[in-house]
This record gives structure tokens, sequence and C-alpha cells, in this order.
């Protein structure tokens, strides 16, 4: 009895091994791309991918520290605010999400870490920090999140790609959480390729550079 259950779970393991949930393919158009795949939780986890011409690493870290340019290209952002530079490439970053009525406005404090990945490769990781701000009455605070911002340099070209796992949090129900964000990342991509491509944005703030964080 005992050989026949380990041997059912040793099958169901490798079941899981062979099967891991694969990338489904939202909307692939204008040279973005955007997939996804559904975690256990009902919760998506986003990939998306977008190349902007003429733009270099540098480019895309100084339009992200334009905060107050940041409602412009962060599709359904209201502000974003920088708490604290913590290091040369580490910041502490306050975002308030606008929400559709009756839906409650979301907001976000994350963690920043800019760091190279190679020569010609660098990434922004961002963790969420829901306890290094007090909450903000009528505002729902996203405890659980994960994400990145990759920058390929291409030649004169870069690759920018995106990946996000975050939970709402509160009572909105997975399904429609889910398709906002799907289609909140294609139309920030858009935007951020606008932004880029006809330099609609401040260099005056400093901007991450990469690190060993």
């Amino acid at each position: 009895m005992r050989l026949c259950l380990w041997i059912g779970l040793a099958c169901l393991s490798l079941s899981a091994v062979a099967n891991p949930i694969e990338w489904q393919t939202y909307k692939q158009q204008d040279g973005i791309k955007v997939s996804y795949k559904k975690h256990k939780t009902g919760i998506i986890e986003i990939n998306a991918s977008v190349l902007v011409k003429n733009a270099k690493a540098s480019d895309f870290m100084a339009l992200l520290s334009d905060t107050d340019n940041a409602a412009n290209w962060l599709e359904n952002v209201k502000s974003v605010t920088l708490m604290e530079r913590l290091s040369p490439s580490e910041t502490l970053v306050y975002t308030h999400f606008n929400s559709p009525w009756p839906v409650s406005d979301r907001d976000l404090v994350s963690y920043s870490c800019y760091h190279a990945l190679d020569e010609h490769k660098t990434e922004l990781q961002i963790k969420s920090q829901p306890y290094a701000k007090a909450e903000v009455s009528g505002v729902v605070r996203i405890k659980d999140l994960t994400a990145y911002w990759r920058l390929e340099q291409q030649q004169s070209n870069l690759l920018v790609s995106h990946q996000a796992y975050a939970d709402p949090s509160g009572s909105i129900p997975h399904w429609l959480s889910n398709k906002v964000s799907l289609k909140s990342v294609y139309k920030t991509l858009q935007a951020l390729r606008e932004q880029l491509t006809n330099n609609q944005f401040s260099r005056a703030n400093i901007s991450s550079i990469p690190g060993d964080c």
C-alpha cells in the first residue's frame, strides 16, 4: 500500500515538472507582445516586450525617474512619488493607482534595485514593501508584487521587457483584475515607446545607475 502511494505521488510530481504552466499570448500587435500565465491563486503573471528604436537604457531610466510625467505613460497610474533614494541603484517609491467606480483605488510601496546582467543587459527588480508607509484611508494597499524591467541594448535599439505578478488585494474579482492588467500593460508599452521615441520626458531628475544591490 505504501509503495503504491509513493509511486502515485512520484508520478504526480513528475507530471507537474513535465507540464509547467505555459505562457499564453494575449496580444501581439504593432511590435508589442503581451503574454500571461495563470497561477494557482487565479491571478495572472504578465510578460511583455517592445523594441524601441534609437533608444538607450539610460533613456528609459530617465523616463522612469521623471515621476511628474508618470501618469502620461503608466496606464491607470494617478501619481508616483520617490520616497527615498537608498543608494545610486536603489529606491523606495510610492505609486497611487486609479480604479473605476465602485472599485477602490490601489496604492503600492515598492523597493527597486537596478543592476547589470551582462555587458548589454540591465534589470530593474521591483518588490512590494507594504509596511514602509502607513496605509491611506479609502485606498487598498497592494501587498504582494514582484516585477522587473529588463533592458537589452541591440545596437542602436532598446528591447524593453517587463514581467510582473501582483495581487490587487481587496474584494475585486480576479477575472476583472486580470483583464484590466493585460489591457493596462499593452497601453503602457505603447505609451512608453512614444515617450522614448519623441523624447517626451525630463532628464532633470537623478536616475538610478547599475549597482551591486
